[in-house]
Parts: C-alpha cells; sequence; structure tokens
C-alpha cells in the first residue's frame, strides 16, 4: 500500500474562507495532475472513480495528455483554464477491466506508470505486456516509468538508480515501442539524488508525493500531484482538488526532501506577484498540530510544534482566492521523509493512497 493519507484527512485544517482577489495575478501554465493507484474493491470503488470521470466531463475541465502538459511547462505554451491529466501508478490491472471503460467513453487520454519487474513477472494484479499493449493500440494511453523494482530509490547508490531507471526505459522501448521520458517516484519518494541522476538521464520530468497544483515553474523532478483512492472523499472535495491553483514559490526549503531529523526547518518564498495570497495562507500538516508560521515578506518560514512521527511528514500551505461565484485555492505542497532507515518505522498496514482537502469541505 502506499503511504498517503486520506484527502478529507489531509485537508483537516483550518482555512480562513475570506476570499482574496488575485484578478491583476498572471498565473503560469498550470494544470492539476491526478494520481490513481487502483479502481474496485479494495482501493477506489467503481462508483466513485465514475462519478469523477463525469465531473471532468462535464464541469468545464480540459483532459489533456501527460507528455503535452509538461511540453507545455518547458515552453511556458498557454494551457486552458481547468486542465487536467490522469495518471496511474503501478499499472494495476484494474486499469483495464474498471477504469478503461469510462475513461474510453469520456475520450479521456490517460498515462500509466509502469514497473517493468512486476509486469515481466507476471503478477497477478498487475497488467501484462499484452494488456499494455491494448491500451496503446487503443490511443488513449502514453506510458511512463517507475524504477524497475517499483521501490524508493532515496537511499540507494548511483549505480542502482541508473540501473532500475535505466531497466524500465529499456524494456519500455523493446516491448511496446515506447521512447519514455517521464518518472513517477514510487511512493513519491525520492532525494536530491535522485533528481540529479533523472535529469542526466534526460528524463523530461519525474513527479513526487507533495500535493498541488502543477505549474511551468514547478521542479521538474518533483512534479506535484493529487493522489485519489479511498471512498471518504465526496464529490465536492474533489472538485475543489482539481479546482486548485499553483502557489508559485522560490528558494523552498530544505533542498533536500530527505531528513537527517524530524525536526526539519521549512521555508519558501512566494513569487512577488502572488504577495496577496499572503494574507489568507494557512500551512497544516496532518496528524501534526498546526506549524509555527512567520511571514517576513515575501518569505514564509514554518517550524513544527514538536518532531514529527512517522517515515513521512507531509505539510500543505493554502490560500484562498475569488474565482467566478466559488472560491478555489492556491495550494503549495511538501512531502519529506526520514533520510536514516534507523529511525524509520514500518508502516501502517492499512496505509493507502488518498488526497487533502480543507477542513470546512471534509466529509466527516
Amino acid at each position: 500500500m502506499l503511504p498517503f493519507l486520506p484527502l478529507s484527512v489531509l485537508f483537516l485544517a483550518f482555512v480562513t474562507f475570506f476570499p482574496v482577489k488575485t484578478h491583476a495575478q498572471s498565473t503560469p501554465p498550470h494544470a492539476v495532475i491526478l494520481a490513481y493507484s487502483a479502481i474496485g474493491d479494495y482501493a477506489l470503488t467503481r462508483r466513485a472513480f465514475n462519478e469523477q470521470m463525469e465531473e471532468l466531463s462535464t464541469g468545464g475541465y480540459t483532459v489533456k495528455p501527460l507528455p503535452e502538459i509538461i511540453q507545455a511547462f518547458a515552453t511556458k505554451k498557454p494551457l486552458p483554464p481547468k486542465t487536467v491529466a490522469i495518471t496511474f501508478d503501478g499499472a494495476d490491472k484494474s486499469v483495464l477491466t474498471y477504469a478503461y471503460p469510462m475513461l474510453k467513453a469520456k475520450n479521456f487520454s490517460f498515462t500509466v506508470f509502469v514497473p517493468t519487474d512486476l509486469v515481466t513477472a507476471k503478477k497477478s494484479l498487475t497488467l501484462s505486456w499484452k494488456d499494455l499493449k491494448f491500451l496503446k493500440e487503443s490511443g488513449l494511453a502514453n506510458f511512463g516509468i517507475h524504477p524497475s523494482s517499483y521501490e524508493p530509490l532515496s537511499d540507494m547508490k548511483d549505480e542502482s538508480i541508473f540501473r532500475r531507471l535505466n531497466n524500465s526505459l529499456s524494456t519500455l522501448r523493446r516491448e511496446l515501442d515506447v521512447n519514455a521520458r517521464l518518472l513517477a517516484h514510487p511512493f513519491g519518494e525520492y532525494s536530491r539524488n535522485v533528481q540529479k541522476i533523472s535529469r542526466r538521464m534526460g528524463l523530461a520530468g519525474a513527479f513526487g508525493g507533495q500535493s498541488g497544483a502543477a505549474h511551468a515553474g514547478s521542479d521538474r523532478y518533483a512534479i506535484p500531484r493529487f493522489f485519489i483512492s479511498g471512498d471518504d472523499l465526496d464529490i465536492d472535495s474533489f472538485k475543489m482538488a482539481v479546482e486548485s491553483l499553483p502557489l508559485p514559490a522560490s528558494e523552498i526549503a530544505p533542498i533536500d526532501v530527505r531528513l537527517i531529523n524530524r525536526s526539519p526547518a521549512i521555508g519558501f518564498t512566494v513569487d512577488p506577484e502572488f504577495t496577496d495570497a499572503l494574507k489568507k495562507l494557512s500551512c497544516f500538516s496532518p496528524g501534526n498540530k498546526k506549524p509555527k508560521m512567520e511571514i517576513i515578506g515575501t518569505r514564509v518560514e514554518l517550524r513544527l510544534q514538536k518532531p514529527f512521527e512517522g517515515n513521512h511528514l507531509r505539510i500543505n500551505c493554502t490560500s484562498p482566492v475569488t474565482a467566478e461565484d466559488h472560491t478555489r485555492y492556491r495550494w503549495l505542497g511538501f512531502y519529506l521523509s526520514i533520510r536514516d532507515t534507523s529511525l524509520r518505522k514500518a508502516a501502517p498496514k492499512n496505509s493507502s493512497v488518498k488526497n487533502e482537502i480543507p477542513e470546512e469541505f471534509s466529509v466527516e
């Protein structure tokens, strides 16, 4: 299971509901990237998935292929309002049996990130090469890679990182005649070193475990996505996620998301034209007390009230903005993990990939 908390839980934080008008702001090309793992009884149900796809079909969204969005980021090409990409991690069999019929009916493109060793080993819950070829021939699917072994690379030596990435790239070329250029870090975990190696290998982008809207200024090798799983997320909360806007920032700390202690110094500088967002900024950490926040000019510094527990730390900073007749949220997310494996604890058996919506939109 992937170590993400429920969307309704991760958004259990106070967000002051006084919209800030930001009509003068020029938001860079941006899109919301949705990440699913499995569809069915043991994950997000077919009913919930179909309801979400229906919302994307009727709610004024534009579903685009992920490679096209990443290319637009690179060239600063404008994207339609409410652009969305649909992705699947792990090449679960349910992508074909449950998700594909709805995606085909809506003519939605989607990306499957493939752990090639699992496919070759013919794992029972994993798509086969025949399945993947069928999806490719549909004209709707495109493909990215996981490391071939489908395990986090953060603490591996350079040679092992390179080998696992190269194995996936070469296997996809051989089996599907696909030159994949996008990587999804397994379970959202990565390190500065993994980013550097991904860049040196010529990958066009990679995706981390933090949530938020992706934009042209996002770190190309740690692009945010919203992870969706479980049925505790109602459609209004889903709409809040897919309508989110980026909160462009720079000088983000820590530089490496692999931590050596449980009380990290966290900070970021908001781009000058988005300083209005700081007036109503709220930062929260699911499972932890709300971090102490200090704003000096355009700089935001966050400190935990006590060392966090577990293997991972998620922090989300949101700010409401007016948009037509309702409120949307600018969003900057962090997803950090402990480097020293001796400090790491076993993940809960029921951990799952879900997402985060502010408190007023939770479904409790």
